[in-house]
């Protein structure tokens, strides 16, 4: 997805995602393009909350769930409650009680403007999750944020 579908889904989905009451936020890919980042493309939007809150998003979006059944996440990060949704604007992934290293991923820093971290939060959370694809997408970002 470019930055404008994933703009376009997360308007769309953001009334839901307030609904459930539970803190939320958007990670990865999309989270670094709507921070700016020019990634070119998202395979999805990518939602961390409470394992509540992605229980509550289930019985809301049931209808959605991806006819695959809910893959675990590979690598060092596991959710309690995991599931990919095929919504009618596009795909997004919601990790409940994500865990990283088998401790819960705390967010510290929010932008001031929009649901995702702030960019040295992405760094420290790109930085935790170690993974080849991450640590390659946090030296784009500090490349990025590096004045010159």
């Amino acid at each position: 997805m470019c930055l404008d579908d994933l703009a376009a889904l997360l308007d769309r989905l953001t009334p839901d995602l307030d609904a459930v009451t539970e803190p939320w936020m958007v990670i990865g890919s999309g989270a670094l393009m709507l921070l700016g980042l020019p990634l070119g493309a998202a395979n999805d939007l990518d939602i961390v909350t409470s394992a509540e809150g992605a229980g509550r998003l289930r019985a809301r979006w049931a209808d959605w769930l991806g006819s695959d059944g809910a893959r675990i996440p590979d690598g060092p990060f596991r959710p309690d409650d995991f599931a990919r949704y095929e919504t009618p604007w596009g795909p997004a992934e919601v990790m409940g009680g994500l865990k990283v290293h088998g401790e819960p991923l705390v967010i510290t820093a929010c932008h001031a403007d929009l649901p995702i971290p702030t960019a040295q939060e992405q760094l420290r959370i790109l930085r935790l999750f170690g993974r080849p694809k991450d640590l390659a997408k946090a030296a784009q970002l500090e490349a990025w944020l590096s004045p010159g």
